[in-house]
C-alpha cells in the first residue's frame, strides 16, 4: 500500500504528463484491448508526453505474470541449475570450473565461520572481524572487497569494504555478516569509458538469453544499468536506472527508472552529466557472445546475465535464472512483434492451458 502511494505521488507530481482526457482515453483503449486494467500504462510511464506511441505493443501486468509463471516452471525442471544460480558461492565455483570469466572470491563466511586460504576462522567480535579482513587484504594485495549475500538479489545487503575505513565499518559489517552467508569478491576494474558515465558502481550490462525447443540460444533483450547518487550498486531497486540498448550496442537517448523511485527520463547521467544517446558500449559483441556461450553451460529455459565491461573485455558478475524482462522490452520498442518473444508467449499459453 505504501509503495502504491509513492507511485501515485510521483505520477501526480510529474510535469511531463499528457492531458488527463488523453490519459483517460488511452487507459480505456488499453483496458479494452488487454481485458484488464492497464496498471503498466502508469508503471512504465506511458502516460508521459515523451513515452513510446506504440504502448499497446508492451506487456501488460497479466501477460507479464503469466510469462514469469511459465518461465519459473520451466526453469524449475532443472533443479540442479537452479541451485547453482540461486547461490552466489556455488555459482562462482561452477563458473570457475567452466573457465568463465568471473571476479575472484578471496574469502567467504557462513555466519560467524569465515574461510580464507583453506583455513576456517571463528569470528565472534568486531576486533576479530577487523583482523580477518586485514589478513585477507594484506595477502591478496587489495585495498577493498565487494561483499554479497549468497542468496541475495537486487543488490540488497551488498557492502563495499574499504581498507581505509575498515574500523569504522566494523559494527555494520559484524552485524550483517554474522547474521548471513556472504561471498567476499575482488573489486572488478571497470572500463574507463564506462567510468566516465559513472565510476562509483560497476555498471552492468544485462543480457537475457533464451534456449528454445531446437536447443538454439537467442538474445531476448539487453539494457545497461547505472548507479547514481553515490550508490556503489547499479540495481534499479536500489535507486539506479537503466538505459535500453540498440542492436548495434549503443545506448538509447534516455535513461529510465522505476516509478516507485521517482520519475527519471534523463538524457544525461544526473551526477556526471554524461550524454547517453549513441554511446557505444565497449566489447558489446564480445559480451553478447559470452552470454550465449555461458547459456550453453547453464542450460535452463531463460537466463539473465549481469556482465561488467572491464579494460580487457566482458566479465560475468552473476546470472539470474528468472529475470524480469520488463526493462529489456524498451530496447525492442515492445515485444509484441518480436519473433523470439512470440515463442516465449506461446510457451506460456501452453503452460497455462495445461494448468486448466
Amino acid at each position: 500500500m505504501k509503495a502504491n502511494f509513492k507511485r501515485l505521488h510521483h505520477f501526480l507530481a510529474d510535469s511531463h504528463k499528457k492531458s488527463f482526457p488523453k490519459i483517460v482515453k488511452e487507459t480505456l483503449q488499453l483496458w479494452m484491448e488487454k481485458k484488464e486494467f492497464p496498471y503498466h500504462y502508469f508503471g512504465r510511464h506511458f502516460y508521459r508526453t515523451d513515452a513510446p506511441t506504440n504502448f499497446k505493443d508492451y506487456l501488460s501486468v497479466q501477460q507479464y505474470n503469466r510469462l514469469i509463471a511459465s518461465i519459473v516452471y520451466r526453469n524449475e525442471l532443472h533443479p540442479t541449475i537452479n541451485a547453482i544460480l540461486n547461490d552466489k558461492f556455488i555459482f562462482h565455483l561452477y563458473a570457475s570450473e567452466q573457465k568463465l570469466r568471473v571476479p575472484n572470491v578471496f574469502s567467504y563466511n557462513f555466519r560467524n565461520t569465515f574461510f580464507f586460504n583453506n583455513t576456517s576462522y571463528k569470528v565472534t567480535t568486531e576486533t576479530e572481524l577487523i583482523h580477518f579482513f586485514k589478513l585477507v587484504l594484506k595477502i591478496t594485495s587489495k585495498s577493498g572487497l565487494f561483499l554479497k549475500i549468497n542468496e541475495g538479489c537486487g543488490g540488497y545487503g551488498a557492502i563495499l569494504l574499504d581498507e581505509a575505513t575498515l574500523s569504522s565499518q566494523a559494527p555494520k559489517l559484524f552485524k550483517a555478516l554474522t547474521n548471513n552467508s556472504y561471498i567476499h569478491q575482488e573489486l572488478a576494474i571497470q572500463h574507463e569509458a564506462i567510468n566516465k558515465i559513472y565510476s562509483k558502481s560497476i555498471n552492468t550490462l544485462r543480457v537475457e538469453t533464451f534456449i528454445n525447443k531446437k536447443d538454439e540460444v537467442h538474445i531476448v533483450g539487453t539494457f545497461m544499468r547505472f548507479g547514481s547518487g553515490n550508490s556503489f550498486v547499479d540495481n534499479v531497486s536500489q535507486g539506479g536506472f537503466y538505459v535500453p540498448i540498440t542492436e548495434k550496442g549503443t545506448l538509447f537517448k534516455k535513461a529510465i527508472t522505476s516509478l516507485i523511485k521517482g520519475i527519471g527520463h534523463n538524457e544525461k547521467h544526473p551526477d556526471t552529466g554524461f550524454v547517453f544517446d549513441g554511446f557505444k558500449i565497449p566489447f558489446y559483441k564480445e559480451a553478447i557472445e559470452l552470454a550465449k556461450t555461458s547459456a550453453r553451460l547453464v542450460p535452463c529455459y531463460l537466463q539473465g546475465w549481469d556482465i561488467a565491461i572491464t579494460a580487457d573485455g566482458p566479465m560475468i558478475i552473476e546470472c539470474n535464472y528468472s529475470p524480469s524482462m520488463l526493462y529489456s522490452e524498451y530496447s525492442y520498442n515492445g515485444y509484441k512483434n518480436n519473433p523470439v518473444f512470440i515463442e516465449l508467449m506461446n510457451d506460456a499459453k501452453a503452460y497455462h492451458s495445461k494448468k486448466k
